[in-house]
């Protein structure tokens, strides 16, 4: 009980975290709409901040220091390029099924990118901190596993699992959130590099979720309109 009553404990923060996930997803559809995006940054953010300051997660455990560099330069990064290969192999799947009639492209600025990025780093830091506090708990409580950093790796994404679909707006970004969480959970197993994962999961999310301008040009025969497919 130790590893759930200090406010030093991983546990305490584990705990609170999920108590303060439930509210925030439970208010969250009655906040106005600008304030929606910005609760739930907030509480990925801010609530690992507070747990690391405080000494209730180690910064090891989260992987944003003390980093094998030798390693996520190794088969890290080979890792990582695979797992990216095979996510720009799914967008070249998917363009086929893409279809936006002319004028009504989305715009791809580096807006775009950069807040694409940003909100992968948020939700990738904060999917490090549910890995670190895991694992660091499991060792406090002495639970007899084989496989402790194995196990906390698989429970922290079974416990960010709900928040992750809940943020998507629509069932191909629940699928690609999944795989992305997946990804970067067998990317963290082997490296703990919590920069690393941030790297592929942004890149998998513009990869993956972010719509692709795909021109259709008229011919000379007049042709009624199609209205675009939804993701």
């Amino acid at each position: 009980m130790d590893a759930f009553l200090s406010f030093h404990a991983p546990g305490f923060w584990l705990v609170l975290a999920l108590l303060t996930g439930v509210i925030v997803l439970g208010v969250r559809p009655y906040l106005p709409r600008g304030v929606r995006q910005w609760s739930i940054l907030g509480y990925w953010g801010l609530l690992p901040y507070l747990a690391l300051i405080t000494g209730g997660v180690s910064p090891r455990l989260m992987g944003i220091m003390y980093i094998d560099w030798r390693a996520s330069l190794t088969l890290g990064v080979g890792l990582a390029l695979a797992l990216i290969a095979l996510a720009g192999v799914a967008r070249i799947a998917l363009l086929a099924d893409q279809r936006v009639i002319d004028g009504t492209a989305p715009a791809q600025g580096w807006s775009r990118l950069v807040i694409g990025g940003g909100v992968s780093g948020v939700e990738e830091w904060f999917w490090c901190f549910l890995r670190g506090a895991v694992e660091e708990t499991l060792m406090l409580s002495q639970l007899s596993l084989d496989a402790p950093t194995y196990w906390s790796i698989w429970i922290a994404a079974a416990l960010a699992l709900p928040f992750a679909l809940f943020n998507q707006a629509n069932a191909h970004q629940r699928l690609i959130k999944v795989a992305i969480l997946v990804m970067t959970s067998i990317l963290f197993f082997y490296t703990r590099n919590f920069w690393l994962c941030w790297a592929v999961h942004a890149i998998a999310w513009l990869l993956l979720a972010q719509p692709v301008a795909v021109q259709v040009h008229s011919t000379g025969r007049s042709q009624a309109p199609r209205s675009p497919q939804r993701e």
